[in-house]
């Protein structure tokens, strides 16, 4: 009895391994379409300049029709009829996650959390690169809200 236990246990922890591996993998990034996306250079120090910035599933497209097909527009800004667009500030992080989202140009509180609820949902990065090593790429996504 205790010998199928071990046989289950390790083929359980192989079969969690080899697939934790499968993503970032030449096949899974050809498969799902992941695209270089240029980030934010403008007080980028040469010395940090990343040799790949992260990529995203179909790059900016991807971004674009993820955060079309995700943002709701709060009620409060439907009934008040509030437009103007929202710039996010954002970190891809070594490990190809969206972090540090801090708010840069605001229109209002509710159409604020409704784009950062938006950024919270996006689908993981293949991080940025400098000499093979993992990189932090900062990147600002505008959300135009029109009513």
């Amino acid at each position: 009895m205790e010998i199928k236990h071990i046989i289950s246990t390790v083929i359980l922890l192989i079969s969690i391994s080899s697939f934790g591996q499968k993503w970032n993998t030449v096949e899974f990034i050809n498969k799902y379409k992941y695209q270089e996306v240029i980030g934010n250079i403008d007080d980028i120090d040469e010395k940090c300049k990343p040799d790949k910035y992260a990529r995203y599933p179909n790059g900016k497209k991807g971004i674009y029709s993820f955060i079309s097909q995700n943002t709701v527009i709060p009620k409060k800004a439907t009934k008040e009829k509030i437009s103007g667009t929202v710039i996010l500030k954002y970190v891809v992080d070594e490990k190809g996650y969206a972090t540090d989202i801090e708010v840069v140009q605001s229109v209002s509180k509710s159409l604020d959390k409704a784009s950062i609820k938006v950024m919270k949902k996006m689908e993981r990065w293949i991080p940025g690169k400098a000499d093979g090593k993992n990189l932090r790429v900062e990147y600002r996504q505008p959300f135009t809200y029109r009513l």
